[in-house]
C-alpha cells in the first residue's frame, strides 16, 4: 500500500522555490543588452554567477523530484509522466546550465584581460549549433508537462479523498514551471519578479503537502458496542 504521507512532497517543492529565487535575485545582469560587452564579461567573471546559475540548474532538478515524489505516492498514469518527464528535462537542460555557469565564468574572465575572448560566448551557450538551443528548448519543456502533471495529480488526489487540503495548491507552481522557458525573454527586473513570484507558488505547496492529512486521520470516528457504551475507533470504553 502506498503512502499518503504528502510531507514527502514539501522539502522538493521548498527547494525548488528558494532555488529559483536565488538564481534569479543574485544573477548578475550585465549581459542583458548585449552578451559580448565588458558588462557581460563581468557579469560572466563574477563568483555569483557560478552561484546563481548553480541555483537554477538544482531548481529544475528539484521540480523533477518533486514528480517523482508524488509518483512515489499515488502511482497513477499522471504522475509516471510527472516522474519521467521531470528526470528527463533536467537531464536534458543541465549540459547547457553547465556551460553557462562554468564556460562563460572562465570566458568572462578571459575577456576582462581580452575582448576578443567574448567571441566564444555563442559556442559556449550552443547558440553556433543547432542541437543546444534544441535540447536546452525540449529539456524545459519536459520541465513544463513535469509540472503540470504534478499539479493535475495533486488536484485529482484531493477530490478523489486521498488527502485533504486545497486542490489548487499546486497549480501555482505548475504553472510556474511552464513560465520558465519564457521568462528568459524578459528584462532583469522581470526575471527577478519572476523568481520572487515562483518561491512563492513553491512555499503554497509545501506548506499545503505538510498541512494536508489523510481522512482516516483527521479524527476519531465514532463508533457504538453492542453494550450501547460510545467509544472512538481504536479505544477502549473507560
Amino acid at each position: 500500500m502506498r503512502s499518503t504521507d504528502t510531507r514527502h512532497l514539501a522539502m522538493p517543492a521548498a527547494s525548488a522555490g528558494i532555488l529559483m529565487a536565488t538564481y534569479l535575485l543574485l544573477r548578475p545582469y550585465g549581459d542583458a543588452d548585449s552578451a559580448t560587452s565588458p558588462e557581460a564579461a563581468a557579469a560572466y567573471a563574477s563568483q555569483w554567477w557560478v552561484v546563481a546559475h548553480l541555483a537554477g540548474s538544482l531548481a529544475l532538478v528539484q521540480v523533477g523530484r518533486l514528480g517523482l515524489r508524488i509518483d512515489d505516492l499515488l502511482g497513477t498514469t499522471t504522475t509516471f509522466a510527472a516522474r519521467w518527464t521531470g528526470l528527463a528535462g533536467a537531464v536534458l537542460v543541465l549540459p547547457i546550465y553547465g556551460a553557462e555557469t562554468f564556460g562563460l565564468h572562465a570566458v568572462g574572465r578571459a575577456g576582462l584581460a581580452d575582448a576578443t575572448a567574448m567571441t566564444l560566448v555563442g559556442g559556449v551557450r550552443g547558440q553556433d549549433h543547432p542541437a543546444g538551443m534544441t535540447l536546452f528548448a525540449l529539456g524545459l519543456l519536459l520541465v513544463t508537462v513535469s509540472g503540470v502533471c504534478t499539479a493535475l495529480a495533486w488536484q485529482r488526489a484531493v477530490r478523489s479523498g486521498r488527502w485533504t487540503a486545497p486542490a489548487w495548491a499546486a497549480w501555482p507552481l505548475g504553472i510556474g514551471a511552464a513560465l520558465v522557458l519564457p521568462q528568459f525573454y524578459l528584462r532583469p527586473a522581470g526575471r527577478v519578479a519572476f523568481g520572487v513570484v515562483f518561491a512563492v507558488a513553491a512555499v503554497v505547496l509545501a506548506v499545503s503537502a505538510t498541512r494536508a492529512q489523510s481522512p482516516s486521520v483527521l479524527r476519531p470516528r465514532e463508533t457504538t458496542l453492542r453494550s450501547g457504551v460510545k467509544t472512538t475507533a481504536g479505544s477502549l470504553p473507560s
